[in-house]
């Protein structure tokens, strides 16, 4: 379960990196001197300026003398100037108020120090918001080392699994992964120049998706069915269908020892959905080993959040990893398309359902199904309770 967030702040919360790289590229072209925006990128988000010094890059490529501390205190001075104009970014302010009503702990994790974050955060309005504020001062080393996440971790009491960070940098988002906590990507006009990888998730903003659709994602566990699933599964079944068919169906399918593959969708102790996979034949016979998705449940309140697509992705993978040749199914074309799914006669298969769009396969080993002309048959509980 999640319980605390933790916010990078340049970039992230406040564009702050847009007025660095224009206060550069103004100091580069009174020179005539492009700014090297992909060697300026290992500097961003925290690894300071020993990987790359725009002072000493600027004097390479000038053969001109600076004073070092233009690097320091001219260029911060004109990066604050134009920070002042910066509004607090998309979504952010909608994540923390969400966060605050479910309860969640917040922490700001940066690599700059307090003197320059500090001052931001009460000019926002922000800084009550946060149970911490931890700075390059807090830790021993800056991104993209975890030492900062680690100390943020602490001071919040909480585990990295109960923790998601927010950064839109290379170099944040590597620190989240050393310290093995799960991390969303909000790269920024400038910081998705320079290819911001490795993340769990990716946005263009916050404003794109509401926390409690993203906390679905992490919160969320999708695995096998246990027998103390089995009333919550056929409930889950029954809310999500206008009939008790497919519930019956699933409780039969489960008696007969039919349900090759059952895996549910849980949040906490509640199993909010559901997806069985049941064995199919071919006619005449094949020696291939498929198997039918059907049907696929989620709980009405908790329809499209992507627990449906959670739980046939997983499916899938595990039909692969058991060596499986082929899945088929019967359902919107445009729906299952997503996953791979085409009209199951392009293989050659048709079905006692009809050969319609809405009859789909797909091959988990390439070119298996070449050359096979086939009735696909389910198992006959199908049949049985009227499906």
């Amino acid at each position: 379960m999640i319980k605390a967030l933790l916010f990078d702040f340049d970039g992230l919360i406040l564009d702050t990196e847009t007025p660095e790289v224009v206060a550069w590229q103004k100091v580069y072209a009174h020179y005539g001197i492009e700014f090297p925006i992909q060697q300026w990128g290992k500097i961003v988000g925290g690894s300071g300026y020993k990987d790359f010094s725009p002072v000493a890059y600027l004097a390479e490529k000038t053969g001109l003398h600076f004073d070092p501390s233009m690097e320091r205190a001219d260029r911060r001075v004109s990066d604050r100037s134009l920070v002042e104009y910066q509004p607090i970014l998309p979504g952010v302010l909608d994540y923390i108020h969400a966060a605050r009503a479910r309860g969640l702990r917040l922490a700001v994790a940066s690599s700059s120090n307090h003197a320059w974050i500090d001052p931001l955060l009460q000019r926002l309005d922000l800084q009550n918001y946060f149970d911490a504020v931890i700075c390059i001062e807090d830790g021993k080393r800056a991104k993209p080392n975890p030492d900062i996440f680690l100390k943020a971790l602490e001071a919040l009491d909480v585990r990295p699994e109960e923790a998601l960070v927010f950064e839109d940098s290379p170099n944040g988002v590597k620190a989240a992964n050393a310290a093995g906590i799960r991390v969303i990507a909000v790269p920024n006009p400038i910081t998705a120049q320079l290819g911001v990888s490795g993340a769990d998730l990716t946005l263009t903003s916050l404003a794109d998706l509401p926390l409690a659709d993203l906390l679905l994602r992490f919160d969320v566990t999708i695995r096998h069915e246990l027998p103390k699933d089995i009333p919550a599964i056929h409930h889950v079944n029954q809310r999500a269908f206008p009939q008790e068919t497919e519930a019956k169906l699933v409780d039969l399918i489960r008696e007969r020892g039919n349900a090759t593959i059952s895996l549910v969708a849980v949040i906490g102790d509640e199993v909010v959905g559901h997806i069985l996979f049941s064995p199919i034949t071919l006619e005449p016979g094949r020696p291939l080993r498929g198997l039918g998705i059907g049907p696929v449940a989620v709980l009405p309140e908790m329809q499209g959040k992507g627990l449906g697509s959670r739980l046939i992705e997983k499916g899938l993978s595990i039909c692969r990893e058991r060596g499986y040749d082929f899945i088929v199914l019967l359902g919107d074309s445009r729906y299952y398309s997503r996953f791979g799914f085409i009209p199951a006669r392009e293989f050659g298969l048709t079905s006692e359902y009809g050969d319609g769009d809405e009859f789909q396969a797909r091959e988990l080993k390439p070119g298996i199904l070449n050359g096979v002309r086939a009735l696909t048959q389910y198992v006959p509980e199908f049949k049985e309770v009227g499906c």
